[in-house]
């Protein structure tokens, strides 16, 4: 569900088959893009960990508003439980950072305005998050 929070979501296959878990995360991505769907047509993208390579490790994709900065960020493989993901339109600014989806996520986000640098641990992978990152300092629109 991460991969279509960012564009158009669209649900296809069998869903009244699914458990109750799967059931429940559908439902959970749904209210998160409905959440945020009204800032994604003026949003522009960049990709925090630069274009990926087929076989990359860890991709991120980020959606920026005047206000806000969403990233989508996947886990796909390897042994690093860790990314440095860099944000330089919000370098020296504070900000907060929110999990949006999966609430049942372990991530672990970090921000450092200084280096505009998001440190996010995903334990487990493959997995992703989608995370709000919002400017509250010196900076901030």
């Amino acid at each position: 569900m991460a991969n279509a929070l960012l564009g158009r979501i669209h649900l296809s296959g069998r869903i009244p088959e699914l458990g109750p878990e799967a059931r429940s995360l559908v439902h959970e991505a749904v209210s998160a893009y409905k959440a945020i769907r009204a800032d994604l047509p003026q949003a522009v993208p960049s990709w925090p960990l630069g274009l990926p390579a087929w076989d990359a490790t860890w991709i991120a994709l980020a959606l920026r508003t005047p206000t806000t900065t969403y990233l989508t960020a996947w886990r796909r493989s390897g042994t690093d439980a860790a990314a440095a993901l860099h944000l330089l339109h919000l370098r020296d600014t504070a900000a907060r950072v929110d999990l949006l989806y999966p609430s049942v996520s372990r991530a672990v986000p970090a921000w450092r305005p200084d280096t505009a640098e998001l440190s996010l641990t995903l334990p487990t992978a493959p997995s992703a998050v989608l995370l709000r990152i919002t400017a509250t300092g010196p900076g901030a629109p």
